[in-house]
């Protein structure tokens, strides 16, 4: 199962959408992640949004029970839509910030949490650890603040697309941490943190951050 037969389950949906869909399978290194995640079990996904990355989750491996976890209706409306008939996926509409995660073997967060506030953030993560059954694991991509270059152009296409409604976030208050920030976080939060680099062509200082 590859990205594009992903991207299949979505071809009723606007071309905009399928555009920007598009864009973020070429951008985020999405199977690389999906590597990271338990073959069986439960697994939430954190600001699912289209719940792209649940469905490759879920196609992966039958032994997944997925759930995506957006606040947004319409892109929860249309992840439902690339669901139907499938038993191992469904799709939670809720804030983040205040939803009672379901709990779960494994929780993953990808390119989401720098749109909370730092506190919020911290709220976030303190309510994985509680969630997580014994054994489990936060699989948590981000992006830290070195290189600078990469910092600039990442702040900068999400200014846009927040500002532009694309995203949801608070216009110019993106809260990126770095990764000392990010392991004192997972670490106040009750986890064993670690490390797993993400380097490639892409103009983004990504990371991916393991909680247990």
């Amino acid at each position: 199962m590859r990205m594009n037969d992903v991207l299949r389950l979505y071809e009723t949906a606007s071309p905009l959408t399928r555009m920007f869909l598009k864009g973020r399978v070429l951008m985020s290194d999405l199977e690389f992640i999906e590597k990271q995640v338990p073959a069986t079990g439960t697994i939430v996904d954190l600001g699912c949004g289209h719940g792209l990355f649940p469905n490759l989750l879920a196609l992966r491996s039958a032994g997944r029970q997925v759930i995506g976890i957006d606040f947004s209706p319409e892109k929860i409306d249309l992840a439902r839509k690339t669901a139907a008939g499938r038993a191992n996926i469904h799709f939670i509409r809720a804030d983040i910030a205040d939803t009672d995660i379901p709990e779960c073997d494994a929780i993953t967060i990808v390119d989401f949490l720098y749109l909370l506030p730092r506190d919020e953030q911290q709220r976030v993560l303190a309510a994985c650890r509680r969630k997580l059954k014994p054994g489990g694991l936060l699989v948590w991509k981000a992006q830290e603040r070195r290189p600078r270059w990469k910092y600039a152009w990442t702040y900068l296409e999400e200014f846009v697309t927040t500002s532009a409604g694309i995203t949801r976030g608070r216009r110019g208050r993106l809260t990126f941490m770095n990764r000392e920030e990010a392991i004192d976080s997972l670490e106040a939060a009750g986890f064993k943190a670690g490390i797993v680099e993400m380097k490639s062509w892409r103009p983004y200082p990504d990371i991916l951050y393991l909680g247990s």
